[in-house]
């Protein structure tokens, strides 16, 4: 069984769409469109009843709804059908709260009882560099973060991390981890921003590494032609 992401031109080119119940990640520099990736995902989903839940770590989950907004999704319609979930789990305390113990183990225990009690099938968690924040030990967390992801895997659900790509040249525990790895590229071509996607991994899927045109249009994202 393969499920469609709902993204233009991105299914085709993993033979028809994700493997069910495994973790991928999306990484890319600010701007480069992984926050609507996530989010078009969900919204296919949740389109044709499938429960979605997108779980905002640091920006806040009212703040990433208004800027879906001009996109065609349909997402107020479908959080109102409770298919659609947005949600904020914080990966550290406020300021005044310097008590309160926050560490992946809590982030997880948060996230698993929301999918448990709203039959979640469809998960984003945006981004994935904040839940290092909540790793007070610097020598833990490449360790803490393989078992927060060994953990979503037992979640029974689709999952797709989102993590900013500062040097592509490094590459970090979660995309390690991961059972598939998509980068969104931005860079300048003729003294214009051309936007790329590229798949350097899909356990179980044949793809190619090719860079191909990410543009926006009204439904969100869609994927075009090869970048010579």
């Amino acid at each position: 069984m393969i499920i469609k992401t709902g993204i233009k031109g991105f299914d085709r080119i993993v033979q028809g769409g994700l493997i069910p119940n495994r973790t991928y990640v999306v990484s890319g520099p600010p701007g480069s469109g992984k926050t609507t990736f996530g989010a078009q995902f969900l919204a296919n989903g949740a389109s044709a009843g499938t429960a979605g839940l997108y779980v905002s770590l640091v920006r806040g989950a009212e703040t990433t709804i208004a800027n879906l907004n001009n996109y065609s999704m349909n997402i107020p319609i479908l959080i109102k059908r409770n298919r659609l979930f947005f949600i904020d789990v914080p990966s550290v305390a406020v300021y005044g709260h310097s008590e309160t113990q926050i560490d992946p183990s809590v982030i997880y225990s948060e996230i698993a009882n929301f999918v448990n009690v709203h039959s979640i099938k469809r998960l984003v968690i945006d981004p994935m560099s904040a839940l290092r924040f909540s790793i007070r030990d610097p020598g833990l967390m490449d360790g803490e973060v393989g078992r927060f992801i060994q953990h979503l895997k037992l979640l029974d659900c689709t999952t797709i991390l989102l993590s900013e790509l500062i040097d592509p040249s490094t590459y970090s525990t979660e995309q390690y981890a991961c059972d598939g790895l998509i980068f969104l590229h931005n860079f300048m071509r003729g003294g214009s921003m051309v936007r790329a996607i590229q798949i350097t991994k899909m356990c179980g899927t044949a793809h190619d590494c090719k860079m191909r045109k990410l543009d926006f249009g009204g439904e969100g994202l869609f994927v075009a032609g090869e970048i010579a």
